[in-house]
């Protein structure tokens, strides 16, 4: 595991690195929000895209799969989820849709973390927002059937 050093900061005095890379950051930061003034349907849509993708990429990474048409649908608030993959679609959407509209208030605290969960899980079946309270069992069927 990675351990982090700081120690430099009880000094007080940065890197130069660092504080190169914080003025590229904040110049940035300045010249995005120029362009989101000047050009605001354009982040618009690719705010509306990321999100797209950030959805479609992530719930596939845990199996959860549909169209990319009903992916947009659903992202897109457009059409109610049909099945339980499209319910999760639909809570992992809305999680993401409070962070990006609350990122400045929200914390990485234990609270925030399971209302996020409420959140996924507020179109399945089973409620979320909580520990769960008992084990998953993994059952293997050693009693294969064979195929001629």
């Amino acid at each position: 595991m990675k351990i982090f050093d700081y120690s430099f900061l009880e000094r007080g005095m940065l890197p130069a690195g660092l504080v190169n890379v914080v003025i590229a950051i904040a110049e940035l930061r300045a010249r995005e929000s120029r362009l989101k003034e000047n050009y605001p349907d354009v982040f618009i849509r690719l705010e509306s895209i990321a999100k797209v993708q950030s959805v479609k990429g992530s719930n596939a990474i845990e199996g959860i799969v549909t169209s990319e048409q009903r992916v947009n649908e659903i992202v897109n608030q457009n059409s109610a989820p049909l099945n339980h993959n499209e319910a999760e679609i639909a809570g992992y959407r809305d999680a993401l849709n409070l962070i990006h509209e609350n990122h400045d208030s929200l914390d990485i605290r234990e609270r925030d973390i399971l209302h996020l969960h409420e959140i996924m899980l507020s179109y399945a079946p089973v409620s979320g927002g909580a520990y769960k309270q008992s084990d998953n069992f993994i059952i293997m069927d050693f009693h294969e059937t064979k195929h001629s």
